[in-house]
């Protein structure tokens, strides 16, 4: 177990969240600022584990635009109403940078309801599981850099006292974050591939030694009190996912354009967008399907073609 002092175990995770970032990053953090007044960048997901990549172009940045409240975030009241009741609110965001095009995937939250949805007064994971993973606070004010700072130790105090009567009282800090991970991507109807786990958990490196804190038995809890919760949260989160979908109909600006381009990523041709369709993705789904098969099969026919 681990031996750090809280002070050191504060210092620490403070170092980590102040790595450095791309330049990349920092232009996508710089648009978020401008867009929110006030607002502190957290950089977290695939993203934060390539900071120096090479080709910034190939990468979906995932960030976290904190704010000081919804009503100042948003011009519309529906949307700020949903960003609390639903949380978070996603969009999508895409600039050009020299010949590349940067793409950032960004969801809000108010710095107090962030305070609230990484503690121990929310049951699921969705949040405080997340952020008890290594990220970086790329732009914050230095009125709420503590703030964030102090979230990041309380997601991570959250996440282990719940993981823990998952694997066991004589178990491992290893096997305690595996399991807790495991769950959370259950309870999130997350598919990931096998062997996930271990290679995030190989990534972050000496994160979970330095971080974790287990204070006495209480925390560690009954084994079945651990695994009904973890069911709990998983009956949860499948609702949870429903209603987030539906609500990015309304909140994701910019879908449209992120769907093709994680199409023509993989399929290795580009898939043009029209403008109603970005304006009614709802309606504009079935073409924007039908365009990419048509232009599958001239791909593959032209193939077979030259073969």
């Amino acid at each position: 177990m681990p031996n750090t002092s809280d002070h050191e175990r504060s210092v620490y995770i403070n170092q980590m969240l102040a790595r450095p970032c791309s330049q990349a990053v920092g232009l996508l953090a710089g648009w978020l600022q401008d867009r929110f007044s006030g607002c502190a960048i957290l950089l977290y997901g695939s993203g934060n584990s390539v900071l120096s990549q090479a080709n910034p172009s190939e990468i979906l940045f995932d960030f976290y635009v904190i704010v000081p409240s919804y009503r100042k975030a948003y011009g519309s009241r529906l949307i700020a109403f949903l960003n609390y009741a639903i949380p978070p609110n996603v969009f999508y965001l895409e600039e050009q940078f020299g010949d590349k095009k940067l793409r950032a995937k960004y969801a809000v939250l108010s710095i107090a309801h962030f305070e609230k949805l990484v503690s121990k007064t929310t049951f699921h994971s969705y949040f405080w599981a997340r952020f008890a993973q290594p990220s970086v606070i790329v732009a914050a004010p230095d009125d709420m850099r503590e703030r964030l700072e102090q979230c990041v130790e309380t997601a991570v105090d959250t996440f282990v006292r719940r993981a823990a009567p998952l694997a066991g009282p004589d178990a491992s800090l290893g096997q305690i974050w595996r399991q807790g991970l495991s769950h959370s991507y259950k309870a999130e109807l997350r598919a990931e591939q096998p062997g996930r786990v271990d290679d995030l958990l190989e990534s972050y490196g000496d994160w979970p030694n330095q971080v974790t804190r287990l204070k006495g038995s209480s925390q560690v809890g009954r084994a079945w009190q651990g695994r009904l919760a973890w069911r709990l949260r998983a009956l949860q989160g499948a609702f949870l996912s429903v209603i987030r979908l539906l609500k990015g109909t309304v909140t994701f600006q910019g879908g449209v354009d992120y769907i093709a381009w994680k199409i023509s990523r993989h399929a290795g041709f580009t898939l043009p967008v029209k403008n109603w369709e970005r304006r009614f993705p709802i309606l504009g789904a079935p073409f924007l399907g039908a365009r990419y098969y048509r232009l599958k099969r001239q791909l593959a026919a032209r193939g077979n073609h030259s073969g």
